[in-house]
C-alpha cells in the first residue's frame, strides 16, 4: 500500500460520524489482504513520525492548556492525520495556517478546552489483522517478525517552546486560540 491510498482510505471515513469513523475504517481494512493491513499500519507510522515535534506540542497545549501526557499528544497526532493529508501537510510544514481550517476555528469557538484526539486509529489496523486471522496480536507480530516496532507514544526531540517562542512561530493559532 502506497501512501497515497493509505489517505485515499482515512479520508473515506471523514463523513462518518467520529464514534463510527474507526470501525468503518476497520471494516475497510478486513476487505484487504494481510499485507495491505500491514502495509496501511506501516504506512501509518511513517506519516505520525514528522508530528512529532514540538511545534505539535506548542499546537496541543494552544488547544487545550494544561497538563500535556505523552497519552493526549500521541492521540492528537491521531486526530491531525485524521484530518487528511492537507491538513498533515500543514502541521508538518506550516503549522500556523491551521488556523485558517474549520476544525481548529470549532475547536477554538468552544467554550471547554480539551486536545482533540482520535486513539481509535491506533487500533484499526489491528482490528483488522484480528478479524481475518483470529489472531489477537497477529499484527504486532508480524511487523516485529519484520523488524519494526510500531511506536507507542510520543516522544519530541527539542526543547518545548516558550509561551513567546510560540506567539512567534504559531501567531494565527495563538490568536485563534486566545482567551
Amino acid at each position: 500500500m502506497d501512501v497515497n491510498t493509505f489517505w485515499d482510505l482515512v479520508e473515506s471515513t471523514r463523513t462518518t460520524s467520529p464514534c463510527d469513523r474507526a470501525e468503518l475504517l476497520t471494516e475497510r481494512l478486513a476487505q484487504l489482504s494481510l499485507d495491505e493491513v500491514r502495509e496501511f499500519q506501516l504506512r501509518l507510522d511513517e506519516v505520525r513520525a514528522p508530528l512529532d515535534t514540538v511545534a505539535t506540542v506548542a499546537l496541543a497545549k494552544l488547544i487545550g492548556p494544561g497538563f500535556l501526557s505523552d497519552d493526549t499528544l500521541w492521540y492528537f497526532h491521531a486526530w491531525l492525520i485524521g484530518l487528511g493529508r492537507e491538513a498533515h501537510r500543514l502541521a508538518v510544514h506550516d503549522p500556523d495556517a491551521l488556523a485558517d481550517l474549520p476544525e481548529f476555528r470549532t475547536l477554538a469557538a468552544q467554550d471547554e478546552r480539551f486536545v482533540p484526539d482520535w486513539e481509535e486509529l491506533d487500533y484499526c489496523a489491528a482490528g483488522a489483522w484480528e478479524e481475518l486471522t483470529g489472531e489477537e496480536d497477529g499484527l504486532e507480530e508480524a511487523l516485529l517478525a519484520d523488524g519494526h516496532e510500531s511506536p507507542l507514544n510520543a516522544g519530541p526531540v527539542g526543547e518545548l517552546w516558550t509561551a513567546e517562542q510560540t506567539t512567534a512561530r504559531l501567531p494565527g493559532l495563538t490568536a485563534l486560540f486566545a482567551r
